[in-house]
């Protein structure tokens, strides 16, 4: 007899294609309408996710948060999925993932007295591969998902399996019958699908039925009918259940295959799409991350979690991704600003306090930069100001040292100046430097640095010439085969980009227009002027005398509707395979032309890049492609029809910004990436003191 467990559930989307407030009036009534089903049914049993979801019921029905409390007591409505919402599964950074479980699993803890072993994730678009890890770590042993399904990925061996990572591993379960059944609910229809042979062939399987993305849960209609299935066919033993009892019993089974790697490809267009909003959330995330460094350096109390629970209810899967609505991403940039806003005050006053604790040793005023990071760092750092310097006068560090130091182009064309330098920061040490006007040569007007005609630099390690070719100096070998150059895909698919695994080849190409120069003792820079159609883009380049990488600043003015540009680099090495950045861990990439998630860096042989603002790329034979800009239009989901005479509204239309590092060493592992990177993004913060 072929055993079913049917999961009455509601996936709900707090945010889609309408706004958070509006979820909460769904969460509620969706809960509400459950609570009654459960009182009308006394074997109905029902399972729903995303903690903040019980949060916001605690918070404006107090009446249904106290009959979920008797249901779940009762061990008939399952919380699962421990974290605060149904997350995207690809773009955020670990600390993400932790942070979530850690909050959600102490709320549960404390309201409902349980646990929550079964992770939850059946609308997400992918799933990294480094998960197994960080759900096993936070006391996770089974994962339900949904995508990729078959004709999206057919490496996986089985609904059920083992996903493993690093000797890690949770058991997961795809649902073949999606997580919601719609208004399509013929008794037919649903025989048809839990008495197919491939959905029971192990002799057991998880069905699940109920309402869901607006809310809705079980309905009447379907739990009637499962019940008269359950009456009246003897070859099927029907029963509502929970997930965790279809997991304890799946468990049980032999010889339950493994596997390891991506679960992808559903959805790639969502791993670069709504730009600003994804650059936002990495940046409160970052942002959160050092904000706890360095109030730990200072020793003093801030709690982080507030700012953490809205950073992360924005990483929903509908949120991040960029598949809501332009009312919804409006509202989320919002929040995420204030995330952002509240963790620099807390970390100001942190830094503050450190600062307050060293006397200031000269007369004149010093800069101080604070390193949070468990380690010393060595590199390049500017300082921008408007007073604490004379002219002419020495740079000098705390003990008296002086330190060469270049003028370079300020933020401001006003009275602003700005210095670059190159210094060691210990770790969790605090370095102050001054302008020593006692020794100044007499107070004199310094003018800005001046950039000239010219298409090529030469330092110590490379050589650098428009519009983007990279050489090593010695022994003169390339960084990269060929120049960099700004492809751009003309894009027809819908926002998510269904149906696809990658946009195939660049046609059109950013053209250079202009070059100029600026050489200098520390570093000399290249600025590449570019323009495509009626879009324009600055390259900046930046190369060291004493360190050893060259940098890039990138600046986009994109007009280009429903287009996708690219940033394609063809190291001097294989491509056999690339390790990736992925969440806590690196992942190995070996796919040819289709679209990937993308962290911080990717480590190709010798090469390391470094990057700061995308969040995808592919790979076309031997060129990495970066995935800078992917507008679209907003919520636009395939077959709908677009009306090309009406209105529309695009997204990733304005000016993007980006930054990149490339770095050429033999012998570059994962934890020489991870720690680069982290001294890339490290902010470096310059603050004020003076006697």
């Amino acid at each position: 007899m072929k055993k079913i467990f049917a999961v009455a559930n509601s996936h709900i989307d707090p945010v889609w294609l309408w706004d958070k407030f509006e979820g909460i009036d769904e969460v509620i009534n969706t809960f509400r309408s459950a609570c009654d089903r459960l009182d009308e049914y006394p074997e109905l049993k029902f399972a729903a996710s995303s903690i903040t979801f019980y949060k916001w019921v605690e918070e404006y029905d107090y009446a249904v948060f106290e009959r979920i409390k008797a249901h779940v007591a009762s061990g008939r409505w399952e919380i699962t999925g421990g974290w605060l919402v149904e997350a995207d599964c690809n773009l955020p950074l670990s600390e993400s993932f932790y942070k979530s479980a850690e909050i959600s699993k102490k709320y549960v803890s404390n309201r409902f007295g349980v646990e929550t072993p079964v992770a939850y994730v059946p609308d997400c678009f992918g799933h990294a591969a480094s998960l197994p890890t960080i759900l096993s770590d936070t006391g996770f042993k089974y994962y339900i998902f949904v995508r990729p399904e078959v004709h999206e990925n057919p490496d996986l061996p089985d609904d059920l399996f083992y996903w493993e990572h690093n000797g890690n591993r949770v058991l997961c379960y795809r649902l073949k019958n999606h997580y919601t059944q719609g208004f399509d609910f013929r008794r037919e229809r649903v025989e048809s699908e839990i008495g197919a042979d491939d959905f029971t062939r192990r002799g057991l399987a998880c069905y699940f039925f109920g309402m869901g993305d607006h809310g809705g849960g079980p309905t009447k209609a379907e739990i009637d009918t499962l019940q008269a299935i359950s009456t009246q066919r003897t070859d099927l033993d029907l029963k509502f259940s929970t997930c965790l009892e279809f997991f304890q019993a799946a468990e049980k089974l032999p010889n339950i295959p493994v596997y390891s790697g991506d679960l992808h490809y559903h959805a790639v267009g969502c791993y670069s799409v709504n730009r600003n909003l994804k650059h936002a959330i990495r940046g409160a995330e970052r942002a959160l991350c050092y904000t706890q460094r360095v109030v730990d350096a200072s020793h003093t109390a801030a709690d982080l979690d507030t700012l953490w629970e809205t950073t992360i209810f924005n990483q929903f899967h509908d949120i991040m991704p960029g598949s809501c609505s332009p009312d919804a991403a409006r509202q989320a940039l919002d929040e995420i600003g204030g995330v952002r806003a509240a963790s620099a005050e807390i970390a100001y006053s942190a830094i503050k306090h450190v600062s307050n604790g060293i006397p200031v040793a000269c007369r004149q005023g010093e800069f101080r930069i604070f390193n949070s990071l468990p380690y010393n760092v060595t590199g390049p750092f500017e300082i921008e100001s408007f007073l604490y310097f004379r002219p002419g006068a020495p740079f000098k560090d705390s003990s008296g040292r002086e330190i060469a130091i270049q003028e370079v182009a300020p933020s401001v064309h006003c009275a602003n100046h700005r210095w670059l330098f190159t210094d060691t920061i210990p770790a969790g040490t605090m370095n102050r430097y001054y302008f020593d006007s006692d020794d100044a040569p007499g107070f004199r007007q310094e003018g800005q640095p001046v950039y000239t005609d010219g298409n090529e630099i030469a330092t110590a390690r490379f050589e650098i010439a428009s519009p983007g070719s990279i050489r090593e100096t010695s022994p003169g070998t390339g960084l990269l085969k060929s120049p960099l150059t700004l492809g751009i895909i003309r894009d027809s698919s819908d926002t998510w980009s269904h149906g696809i695994r990658g946009y195939g080849k660049a046609e059109e190409y950013f053209s250079e227009v202009a070059s100029t120069v600026h050489r200098g003792p520390i570093a000399s820079h290249l600025l590449s002027r570019c323009e495509f159609g009626k879009s324009s883009a600055e390259l900046m380049f930046t190369s060291y005398e004493d360190m050893p990488y060259v940098d890039l600043e990138i600046k986009v003015r994109w007009v280009e509707e429903r287009s996708i540009l690219k940033l394609l680099i063809e190291p001097d090495c294989s491509l056999q395979s690339l390790l990736v950045q992925g969440p806590g861990a690196a992942i190995e990439k070996r796919t040819d032309g289709a679209e990937e998630p993308l962290h911080g860096w990717m480590l190709a042989g010798e090469l390391g890049i470094l990057q700061d603002g995308a969040f995808a790329f592919d790979r076309d034979g031997g060129i990495i492609r970066i995935t800078l800009i992917r507008s679209n239009l907003y919520g636009f989901h395939d077959p709908w029809i677009v009306d090309d005479r009406g209105p529309k509204q695009h997204t990733d239309i304005g000016e993007h910004r980006f930054r990149l590092r490339f770095i050429r060493r033999e012998g570059l592992v994962t934890a020489d990436m991870d720690r680069m990177f982290a001294e890339f993004v490290e902010p470096f913060h310059v603050t004020r003191s003076n006697s």
